[in-house]
């Protein structure tokens, strides 16, 4: 920490979702972006151009030994993720908020959180939309017993079921508590299909055109998520029946290309109650706020790496119930 009292930050891989993590720290008081490592020339340049000021290197390593950060933020490719979260959480960093998908296996997961465990280290995994008001104020208004008791979560998003899945089933979570989930049984397109399907690589690891999944939760909520060529043209859109009505939240966009928000029709009503949410808050940001306080104060984060690594079981349990053509009890 500088002597202002400044967390140091150092930015691993300094592509688009690099930019957006560098914005949710400017936005942070507590945090100052001082360096970024990326092993491309073009994306060190097109990066210090965006960020006049910060020390860039070729080498994460490098990096991390020269600038000795508080915090790292790791935006590489989902298959770099674990070693270089392994890599900051042996250098000395207090925290590390690492992009989603936490890993592309379970195995690589495990090692995440052990080498941070081991360490001292808070890991966070930005599922930041857990942070979005339109979900927030949802999960409210169920707390609050308007749609009396939770019975389904549905999950929707275009997008393949690792990239795009990820914040899916990381929602679907959010709604029923974090409870955990008993089974799951799914079904994928592997083949080239559609507009979306045309790709079988995104991002360095493998994916597929479709999905559809079902799982219960050990509370009795049932959940379905349906992703790329199954899924309605939406994005994290999240519909919950309740046994006294209906809650729906938008996507990143709303449903007449307007501002997102959520709506919903309680038991008494004569039509949808609409809440329009006309301004976000930066989401990155509050993440981020979120791990000082869990770095400061201790309890738990929203994001924790922990709370990942169960979306991450998930979304192999479903491609493990495509597999066997089974259900897949959980753990796995």
């Amino acid at each position: 920490m500088s002597s202002d009292g400044q967390y140091r930050v150092g930015i691993i891989g300094c592509g688009g979702i690099a930019r957006a993590h560098v914005r949710g720290h400017m936005s942070v008081p507590a945090t100052t972006v001082v360096a970024g490592a990326d092993p491309f020339k073009d994306q060190r340049d097109s990066f210090i151009a965006r960020f006049p000021g910060l020390r860039m290197y070729s080498d994460a390593r490098e990096m991390l030994e020269a600038e000795k950060p508080d915090l790292v933020s790791v935006c590489t490719w989902p298959p770099l993720h674990a070693p270089l979260v392994v890599l900051a959480a042996e250098s000395g960093v207090k925290g590390i908020l690492c992009e989603k998908p936490m890993a592309v296996n379970l195995e690589e997961a495990d090692r995440m959180v052990a080498a941070c465990e081991r360490n001292g280290v808070k890991l966070v995994i930005s599922h930041q939309r857990r942070f979005n008001k339109r979900y927030m104020e949802a999960k409210a208004a169920l707390k609050a017993g308007r749609i009396g008791d939770l019975i389904e979560i549905r999950g929707m998003c275009i997008g393949d079921l690792l990239t795009d899945g990820t914040h899916n089933i990381d929602l679907i979570r959010y709604f029923a508590d974090d409870e955990p989930i008993k089974w799951v049984m799914g079904q994928i397109n592997r083949r080239p299909w559609g507009t979306f399907g045309k790709d079988t690589t995104r991002y360095g690891h493998q994916i597929e055109a479709a999905t559809v999944a079902r799982f219960d939760f050990a509370n009795g909520v049932r959940g379905i998520m349906e992703t790329g060529e199954c899924s309605r043209p939406v994005y994290q859109r999240i519909f919950l029946e309740g046994t006294k009505g209906w809650i729906e939240v938008d996507g990143d966009r709303g449903r007449d290309g307007g501002p997102s928000g959520w709506r919903i029709w309680a038991e008494g009503q004569a039509g949808w109650e609409e809440h329009v949410i006309e301004q976000e808050a930066n989401a990155f940001g509050l993440e981020i706020e979120e791990m000082l306080r869990w770095i400061e104060q201790g309890g738990e984060h929203l994001l924790s790496g922990q709370s990942a690594r169960a979306d991450t079981e998930v979304l192999m349990a479903v491609y493990e119930s495509a597999r066997q053509r089974s259900a897949i009890e959980l753990p796995l």
